[in-house]
């Protein structure tokens, strides 16, 4: 009877090994730390630092690229000027009022220079022209301020400081806006002149050729190839003179060749040696 006492005092007092193993288990999901929730700042964070870093991958490909031709969509243009214009605002100017083919950026403060954003892609900078507004502060919809401008109290409401600065602080405001915009300005201006250079390769040179060669008139064909070569010979040694080349090229070949009046031998070798760029014009010329 003593001895199975015994026994039993031990089985009570010695854990086993599964019970050890739960203390274990315990003692570990007792001492792990949760995770740290990001929070909104540093969501912000990295956020940001996500787009700077497409940016920067983004002018890195542009510079990179200077040997070929980027080519843009309207797209791509109208994106980069909502960008110009959302900057435009952020720094103290209205929103542009359209006029024609160009819009017009006024700023807050009337002796800082206005902005001239022409669809074409040119910019301008202009003095602030005198304006009418109420002189009391408020909402910009609330016409009863207008009421302040009542005589005796007119003269207050006009403001002509853009047209009342020296020619010296109106140079250094113009200076300081192109600096502080001159990467919006020209980040857009690249996709106005790809998306020019893509209409003019695609269009209208193609048909400035068909006019040439299709002309109704008595004209001689040898001059009319002479044109043609003479386009061809005188694009620029660039990407963009290159990819026009190419396009005349193609018409020569297709075109010309294919005709009744093609090139002579003569007119080839001449024209390859008139040619300043060393490009090849590789066309199959007939004996």
């Amino acid at each position: 009877m003593l001895t199975f006492s015994f026994i039993s005092l031990l089985f009570a007092q010695e854990p086993t090994n599964k019970d050890s193993k739960s203390t274990d288990s315990d003692s570990t999901e007792e001492t792990e730390v949760p995770e740290s929730v990001p929070n909104e700042k540093e969501k912000d964070s990295e956020k940001q630092k996500d787009e700077a870093k497409k940016d920067i991958e983004e002018e890195e490909f542009l510079y990179h690229a200077s040997e070929d031709i980027v080519v843009y969509g309207q797209g791509e243009v109208d994106r980069r000027r909502k960008l110009l214009e959302n900057n435009l605002k952020d720094n103290g100017y209205r929103n542009g009022k359209r006029r024609g083919d160009k819009v017009v950026f006024q700023p807050e403060t009337v002796w800082k220079p206005s902005l001239v954003v022409y669809d074409s892609g040119w910019v301008d900078l202009k003095k602030t022209p005198p304006r009418f507004e109420p002189w009391i502060k408020g909402r910009k919809d609330n016409k009863w301020r207008y009421l302040s401008c009542i005589p005796p109290f007119t003269p207050m409401c006009v403001r002509a400081g853009g047209w009342m600065i020296t020619k010296r602080r109106a140079q250094h405001s113009k200076t300081a806006i192109v600096d502080q915009h001159l990467y919006d300005i020209q980040f857009w201006q690249q996709a106005v002149v790809g998306v020019g250079m893509q209409e003019r390769l695609e269009v209208q040179l193609p048909d400035q050729l068909d006019a040439i060669w299709s002309d109704p008139s008595s004209r001689p064909y040898t001059e009319r190839r002479k044109e043609i070569l003479g386009l061809w010979a005188t694009r620029t040694c660039t990407p963009e003179g290159n990819q026009a080349s190419e396009v005349i090229a193609s018409f020569l070949e297709f075109e010309v060749q294919a005709s009744e009046y093609p090139l002579r031998k003569e007119e080839l070798a001449e024209i390859q040696r008139l040619d300043r760029c060393e490009r090849s014009l590789n066309l199959s010329v007939s004996n």
